[in-house]
């Protein structure tokens, strides 16, 4: 694996990458709290053949925590511009949870900038209303990191908290051993990037609920062939909120594997199959 930094967007992005230059690209997109250590299974595998690339979005782990850019639209200016300074004309995504939203607006938003993309515990933006609103109040633990001021207080003085959201749902606690945790949670505190930690929630409130109760991407053309991994004891998202409308079926599919919401940590097996059979 290499590592580097790449500054776009006034933002020094750190990148790892594995696998020959020449190879079809993949580009890993983590979720929160943590960063590209989450990929740490899937990465060499991947890398047998296929230029793998992940980067630790704007506010997480090594790359720069700026006051701004935190809305979805910038995070996905940010993604293009390391593709263009990288010289990825197209990619294969895989993301996870908000890393997996970003790569359902890059596939809307791009698609010729998407060959396939792999969505992993994470809602889609097709989403029926009467299969996610019986569910939302499972999205309570948000409003811990998404309030001005205790979202921050949170994520510095208690980190512990988001140590327990990685663990709460896990069918096997025992994998989340305070290394683990810490190794997440311990970049999340620091003050720069908690203040990132809480205003990438805010902008989710504020910008892409609505966005997704208001069904704003439900029309939009969608072509890139995807398959989405929920895991069966999500707390966050049960699998229940994963159907997909008929409309769909022929380019969207939804596969359930054992495990809690951080799949890539507590079932790598299942998603490595799976993303590897639906990127051949």
């Amino acid at each position: 694996m290499r590592d580097r930094f790449i500054v776009v967007n006034d933002c020094r992005f750190h990148v790892i990458e594995a696998g020959s230059r020449q190879a079809e690209p993949v580009l890993l997109l983590h979720g929160f709290p943590q960063h590209a250590y989450a990929w740490r299974h899937l990465i060499a595998p991947l890398a047998d053949d296929r230029h793998v690339i992940a980067i630790d979005l704007r506010g997480c782990g090594s790359t720069d925590a700026p006051r701004r850019g935190y809305d979805t639209s910038q995070r996905v200016a940010d993604v293009i511009a390391l593709l263009d300074a990288l010289k990825v004309a197209r990619a294969d995504i895989v993301g996870h949870d908000w890393g997996a939203w970003l790569g359902f607006r890059l596939a809307l938003d791009h698609p010729d900038r998407v060959r396939r993309l792999v969505s992993v515990s994470m809602v889609h933006p097709w989403v029926m209303q009467r299969h996610l609103i019986p569910h939302l109040w499972r999205w309570w633990v948000t409003a811990l990191f998404e309030i001005p001021g205790v979202g921050e207080w949170v994520l510095r003085r208690r980190p512990e908290v988001a140590g327990w959201l990685l663990a709460r749902d896990a069918p096997d606690r025992g994998l989340w051993t305070h290394q683990l945790r810490a190794i997440y949670s311990g970049p999340a505190a620091e003050p720069a990037r908690a203040s990132a930690g809480r205003r990438l929630h805010t902008q989710l409130v504020l910008r892409d609920i609505p966005r997704l109760l208001l069904g704003v991407d439900r029309r939009r053309p969608f072509t890139t062939p995807t398959v989405i991994i929920g895991g069966d004891g999500d707390a966050l998202l049960p699998p229940s909120v994963l159907t997909v409308p008929l409309r769909l079926a022929d380019r969207v599919t939804v596969r359930v594997v054992p495990g809690g919401h951080f799949l890539l940590d507590e079932s790598p097996e299942e998603v490595l199959n799976l993303t590897v059979q639906h990127l051949r």
